[in-house]
């Protein structure tokens, strides 16, 4: 490297260095804020805001739906009202938490080996579809 390019390269440094300095030390980002989840039947009344947004998640990519599948959306907005109980859908899906809890509860857990036994979950018969297909076995 000749003399120009090594000063090149440490003019490049010197102006990149501080940038990265103060991205290195700027403060993260403050964790997003959840409101207490509001009319909540099928998960325990002590699930966490951040908890629901973790399992609605979830959700959406077990059945490969958005939010207004289950939840209503307002008539007067664009935006989705994940309190109301207008939507059908959101008592099946209830109806369908409830039934994993349950098969993982009596069941998965009190298995003496579990290692070929994993929870199940929405996706495990959905596999990101509304809704699951029929299980036809091949002959052979």
């Amino acid at each position: 490297m000749n003399l120009f390019q090594s000063r090149a390269v440490f003019l490049l440094a010197a102006a990149v260095l501080p940038i990265c300095l103060a991205i290195a030390q700027a403060p993260a980002s403050p964790p997003t804020e959840f409101a207490k989840p509001l009319n909540l039947k099928a998960l325990p009344k002590n699930t966490t805001g951040a908890e629901v947004d973790r399992l609605m998640r979830q959700y959406n990519a077990d059945l490969g739906v958005k939010c207004e599948y289950c939840h209503d959306g307002a008539a007067d907005s664009d935006k989705t009202n994940y309190v109301s109980d207008e939507n059908p859908t959101k008592e099946i899906a209830r109806y369908m938490i409830s039934m994993t809890a349950d098969i993982n509860e009596k069941y998965i857990d009190p298995m003496p080996d579990r290692q070929y036994a994993d929870p199940v979950t929405c996706g495990t018969c959905h596999r990101g579809a509304k809704h699951p297909s029929v299980f036809v076995p091949t002959k052979k």
